[in-house]
């Protein structure tokens, strides 16, 4: 696929970013809030994502550059997660901060960003739709639920309450973007014709999950969490916004990645922080406040940092 111009992207991304602020302008002005928010990623989550899963991946399937992708993205989250803890540590923050900075320095916004973000940029066909869909499943979900599990449980106390079950594994296994990806594999694999009006349908239904995700976001943002830990919060951001793509720049480059799959194993790790992780750092006896707070800091911060990212990979991987 040949590359889009950088000029092009960053307005892409400038204009997702502009349905935020319309989404904090209604926050604003009392015409929409957290409820609101919620009824929106319920949707994106039951219905459009999935919907967009099938229609790509029954089109693209996954390449086999995917895989060095996953890797690449693993190796930015398991160092960032070290690195949030070295950070916490080091300005004297509580066990249960350290953990949480683990997991929020670490674990992106892969699938309500990250896939929208990079079918804005390079459109369903070729390999960046299908490997930021792997990527968001192995490195954001399933890493989320063993590993981050089990970091959030250690650092949190939760102790034997923190340990992986069948049932949620069973829960992780049966989501509704997992059915979904089995769905579009077979659809590509086989390959299943399907009815022009239900082509359409999901076509229509996944179109629409980047203007909502981002709206979501915007009517949830609540600045008011960021009140006395402004240094902490910079300090774990940084790592979040800045060291996780770096390092994962480095391991596409180490791996050989090609373009775009080199790009967006950066990309979804320069993602800010993945909300689920934030209910994750609560769930397990983290501290779920500053969790809470890095998650608004990041999302706001990749405001100013994605663009920079993005127009640092033209230059270093042209």
């Amino acid at each position: 696929m040949a590359p889009v111009p950088s000029g092009d992207l960053i307005s892409q991304l400038l204009a997702l970013f502009a349905v935020l602020g319309v989404g904090v302008l209604l926050r604003a002005l009392g015409r929409g809030g957290q409820a609101d928010a919620a009824t929106l990623n319920r949707l994106v989550i039951d219905v459009t994502t999935p919907a967009l899963i099938v229609s790509v991946l029954r089109r693209s399937g996954i390449g086999h550059g995917a895989w060095g992708a996953v890797a690449a993205s693993a190796i930015a989250l398991f160092a960032c997660a070290l690195a949030g803890i070295a950070v916490a540590r080091a300005l004297g923050l509580p066990r249960a901060a350290q953990g949480a900075a683990g997991l929020v320095g670490s674990f992106s916004n892969t699938g309500f960003l990250g896939v929208p973000v990079v079918l804005a940029l390079y459109g369903r066909a070729g390999d960046a739709a299908g490997t930021a869909i792997l990527v968001d499943s192995i490195v954001t979900t399933l890493m989320l639920w063993t590993f981050g599990v089990a970091l959030a449980a250690r650092m949190g106390g939760a102790g034997a309450g923190g340990a992986v079950d069948a049932r949620s594994s069973l829960r992780v296994l049966l989501h509704p973007n997992v059915l979904s990806i089995a769905a579009g594999l077979a659809l590509h694999a086989l390959p299943i014709p399907l009815p022009t009006w239900v082509e359409r349908a999901l076509d229509a239904l996944g179109s629409a999950t980047p203007t909502l995700v981002f709206l979501a976001l915007g009517l949830s943002l609540d600045l008011r969490s960021l009140r006395g830990r402004v240094r902490p919060l910079v300090a774990v951001a940084a790592v979040k916004l800045l060291v996780a793509p770096a390092v994962a720049l480095g391991a596409a480059v180490a791996l050989g990645l090609r373009r775009p799959v080199s790009e967006v194993a950066v990309l979804q790790s320069a993602m800010p922080t993945s909300m689920v992780s934030v209910i994750v750092a609560a769930r397990y006896g983290c501290d779920g406040q500053f969790a809470a707070a890095t998650a608004v800091v990041t999302t706001l911060g990749a405001l100013l940092t994605l663009p920079v990212v993005i127009e640092a990979l033209r230059r270093l991987l042209a």
